[in-house]
């Protein structure tokens, strides 16, 4: 019987994910356990090498790999040739340098990362979607559209799962586990436990949002619901990695 291991949102923080693996009991060498990445899995971190690699070291039936906005701002980046201000702001620079470990010339840093194998290998696996009996894998949301699973999957990336879910946009006798956006704000708009953020995001962002007094409470937990399991922990703020393991055959 497979054992999935849903992790969302790592950001190149190689560590941060192991440790939530490590948890939640996952082996790499066991047969029936399946690693499920819900997309965002570099930029922002420190790994993105490590990262690569035990992703590409595990058996092809034995991992799901669902595509994020973070994956198509790197093959943006890389198709485009050059960096633009939001990949700066995105940290796609930083999985780029690391990649290439050239620090020091973003041409040539983009012109190593297009003919690293690695890179081309992970990119390749990336699917939109992973569909089960009980659930649907994304990274943001399904398209909104009646024919959802030919939609378009660039732009869902994007969308927010709690205002979407929300909206009513869900699919029947199904679960939607999805990332992109972090569980804190779910949290607290939806189930009134905590703020948005913690005091981490008050500091780096305090000159944008003066006005805005938070604590550090804020929930990173999955957020769990009628019809959507949420996932993103905000890891570079939180430093933490959820894991979602899903083993009974009901579950899947």
């Amino acid at each position: 019987m497979a054992v999935y291991f849903v992790v969302s949102d790592v950001h190149s923080f190689y560590n941060e994910m192991i440790e939530a693996l490590d948890i939640a009991g996952f082996d790499p060498e066991n047969e029936t356990h399946i690693f499920v990445s819900l997309g965002d899995l570099f930029d922002r971190g420190p790994d993105s090498v490590k990262l690569l690699d035990f992703v590409n070291q595990l058996p092809d039936n034995r991992k799901i790999l669902i595509k994020g906005n973070h994956e198509d701002l790197i093959e943006d980046a890389l198709h485009r040739g050059y960096f633009r201000h939001h990949d700066w702001h995105n940290g796609t620079d930083k999985t780029i340098y690391q990649l290439s470990n050239v620090y020091d010339n973003d041409s040539i840093a983009i012109e190593k990362c297009k003919k690293n194998t690695a890179l081309k290998q992970y990119l390749k696996s990336c699917i939109n979607y992973y569909e089960t009996k009980n659930y649907v894998f994304v990274h943001g949301w399904i398209p909104t559209s009646d024919n959802w699973r030919n939609g378009d999957w660039k732009q869902a990336r994007w969308k927010c799962c709690f205002d979407e879910w929300s909206k009513g946009n869900i699919i029947p006798d199904k679960i939607i586990v999805a990332g992109h956006w972090h569980t804190s704000y779910g949290h607290s708009k939806y189930h009134n436990n905590g703020p948005e953020w913690d005091d981490e995001w008050i500091k780096i962002f305090h000159d944008l949002h003066p006005k805005k007094k938070l604590s550090n409470t804020a929930c990173f937990d999955i957020f769990k619901d009628n019809g959507i399991l949420a996932m993103d922990a905000c890891t570079v703020y939180s430093h933490k990695v959820n894991c979602l393991r899903l083993e009974r055959m009901e579950d899947v």
